[in-house]
């Protein structure tokens, strides 16, 4: 496997471990509240894209170029987000 693809797919799981170790600072506990924001239905989105992504890239391995751009995709959403914190918000 190309070694661009392993290390987006280790951050991709690494990002995935992070986002799901630091939900109850960011949801500030919406399973307690009982009420879903669609915050939250974004954050969970957004773990499982990490998981996935970094699936299919390792089933897509032997198409190296897509499967390289499939594993970035989590990655560059989230630089994406962290650059448009202080705009959007």
């Amino acid at each position: 496997m190309n070694i661009m693809m392993i290390l987006a797919i280790i951050a991709d799981l690494l990002l995935a471990v992070l986002l799901t170790a630091v939900s109850g600072f960011i949801l500030q506990g919406v399973n307690n509240t009982g009420a879903m924001m669609p915050e939250a239905a974004l954050y969970v989105g957004f773990i499982l894209l990490c998981i996935v992504a970094s699936a299919l890239a390792a089933i897509l391995r032997k198409r190296q170029p897509l499967a390289t751009i499939i594993a970035a995709i989590p990655l560059a959403v989230a630089a994406l987000a962290m650059m448009l914190e202080g705009v959007v918000v």
